[in-house]
């Protein structure tokens, strides 16, 4: 990513998954604002309501794949139905445990979106950040 990462947004409906990505992210970087959101839902919720206010906004989402009522290529989506102002803001970044082909290829169909596996490495964190 071009712009310094300010502000994350995780969304995974596991705390612990939720848990270990924080903290790899702010063993990265401690200044780093990070958003965690269980409910796909709630976080989409936010985006809508922030969708304009760049200030609100996180410069990437982690997302996780699985997850009930929402899941992530629904989350996707909804995403994508939001405003140019969110999607020129925050970027993507699937982050899964599969090792189902037909799902990364579906995650990596989208250029726009990145894709990880769980957990994410500091590597990773590093290439992005």
């Amino acid at each position: 990513m071009k712009a310094k990462v300010k502000k994350v947004m995780i969304v995974d409906d596991n705390e612990f998954d939720c848990y270990i990505t924080s903290k790899i992210v702010t063993n990265f970087d401690e200044n780093i604002d990070i958003m965690e959101f269980n409910s796909s839902i709630t976080a989409i919720q936010y985006l809508e309501e922030f969708q304009n206010v760049t200030a609100k906004l996180p410069d990437l989402i982690l997302l996780d794949i699985y997850m009930p009522v929402l899941d992530g290529f629904e989350f996707i989506e909804k995403f994508n139905s939001l405003s140019d102002t969110l999607k020129k803001h925050t970027k993507i970044c699937i982050l899964s445990t599969t090792v189902d082909d037909l799902y990364i290829h579906k995650a990596k169909v989208d250029e726009s979106v990145l894709f990880s596996s769980k957990p994410i490495t500091k590597e990773f964190v590093e290439s992005i950040f």
